[in-house]
């Protein structure tokens, strides 16, 4: 590689890394799911217990999914004796191999320009600078969806038993961190679908090595079923078919979320220009998939289109208000088209990119100088107030309540326990109160305030 290729690369990487790492041990958050899996972890490793289950899709009435998260974080757990510090460890190694992944692949695919290009617009998109540093399930989906493209490209150039195993496992493991992944499956179909339509050979041990792939990495929610009576099974067809999920339905509410999805690409969340990006983009898609030679890209595009369409038809059926990160597994594939329509006019390419990316920059930093600053009421913060509350109780008889906003008291449960903080359960002993705001007399911890009665 060329002395400038190898400076823009490292450019790239520090850029990338700074927006995610710098000030990382006060910008992490430690909330409700945090707390959830962390005590998976602690039941793993002190009692042996593994779980079957991991998160819940959508709410406390949706089906469960895999626990891989929950297996993944354990080493890192171990490491740190089940101080959740091991969560900034997890964000690190995640952002190293993201970036490197997602470079090597693309490098592969298209080419170095188009890697650097891919890896400079993550890198200044405020959206995925916030999404790049919680230690959650969908941190993972846009890593999933770029080794799925990079799989089915082994798959055009070789299509060897090993690859058609390797979806399978890649698909079975992704859409069980995450319920949206079963986009990204769909869209993994159509360009299989494509693909043999065009003369891609297949037969039955390619499609059975598909599936089991697929079917094996639902093993623990199968075992959990047979200890349940088919509980989640039960979950997941209630889900979709209810009576409830029929009623009160807002068919366009997804766009107002979309809006704050793309708001990173164009500035403002209009409706009006919401609906023009889907159809620009749509008109992109097209335009490659007509012009592209490459049979692999050509199929590619014509994947994505497809699944475009089908996306919002989805959200419209399902009539119910959407989160933002549901769309992230899209962002792998909407930068892939909007660099290969630029590129597609050499001439002017460099200038359009410089333009593009001074744009971005532009309507990107200040959000992104928020999410570089402290989080005063995360990971960081709740320790040191934890570890004041030992202090001050060391040797003493007391309880502790909260006084904070809805949800605020997530995850101090979990810092109670990993920190020895001791609590008597008698509400007769010595009440501290963390309050949020602080208040008159109180210790205060950043914004977190301690409210110790006079006999501690």
């Amino acid at each position: 590689m060329k002395k400038w290729k190898i400076l823009i690369f490292f450019s790239v990487f520090f850029l990338f890394l700074f927006l995610r790492l710098y000030n990382i041990d006060k910008r992490i958050i430690f909330d409700w799911d945090q707390q959830n899996f962390s005590y998976q972890i602690k039941n793993i490793i002190e009692k042996g217990k593994f779980t079957l289950i991991g998160p819940r899709a959508n709410n406390d009435l949706g089906f469960f999914l895999g626990p891989y998260f929950t297996y993944l974080l354990l080493p890192l757990y171990w490491l740190t004796k089940l101080d959740p510090s091991a969560l900034i460890l997890f964000i690190i190694l995640f952002n190293l191999s993201f970036f490197t992944i997602t470079f090597k692949v693309l490098n592969k695919i298209f080419n170095y320009h188009f890697a650097i290009l891919f890896l400079i617009l993550w890198s200044i998109n405020n959206l995925l600078v916030n999404y790049d540093t919680i230690p959650w399930w969908p941190i993972l989906i846009p890593l999933g969806t770029i080794l799925v493209i990079n799989t089915l490209f082994k798959i055009t150039k070789k299509n060897n038993d090993m690859s058609w195993l390797f979806l399978g496992l890649l698909l079975g493991f992704f859409v069980n961190l995450h319920f949206q992944f079963v986009f990204v499956i769909l869209f993994a179909v159509i360009f299989l679908v494509i693909s043999i339509l065009q003369g891609l050979k297949i037969d039955w041990k390619k499609i059975l090595l598909l599936l089991f792939g697929f079917i094996i990495l639902f093993s623990p929610l199968f075992l959990f079923d047979l200890r349940h009576q088919f509980l989640n099974s039960k979950l997941f067809l209630n889900f979709f078919t209810g009576s409830g999920n029929q009623l009160g339905k807002d068919y366009f509410s997804w766009i107002l979320v979309f809006g704050n999805f793309i708001k990173p690409l164009v500035g403002i969340n209009n409706n009006t220009v919401t609906i023009l990006f889907l159809i620009l983009i749509s008109i992109m898609t097209i335009f490659l998939t007509y012009k592209e030679k490459n049979k692999f890209l050509k199929k590619l595009y014509l994947s994505i289109l497809i699944l475009w369409i089908l996306v919002p038809i989805f959200f419209i059926y399902y009539g119910k208000r959407p989160s933002e990160y549901y769309y992230v597994f899209l962002y792998p594939l909407i930068y892939c088209v909007l660099i290969n329509f630029i590129f597609s006019f050499k001439k002017i390419a460099p200038y359009l990119f410089s333009v593009l990316v001074c744009f971005l920059i532009v309507i990107n930093i200040e959000p992104i100088k928020g999410f570089l600053k402290s989080n005063n009421f995360g990971l960081f913060y709740k320790k040191k107030a934890i570890e004041r509350i030992k202090i001050i109780g060391k040797g003493k008889k007391f309880n502790v309540s909260f006084d904070v906003p809805l949800g605020w008291n997530n995850g101090y449960d979990y810092l109670f326990d990993v920190y020895g903080v001791k609590q008597t359960g008698d509400w007769n002993d010595p009440l501290i109160q963390i309050r949020i705001p602080p208040k008159e007399k109180d210790i205060v911890v950043n914004q977190i305030g301690l409210k110790v009665p006079d006999d501690l």
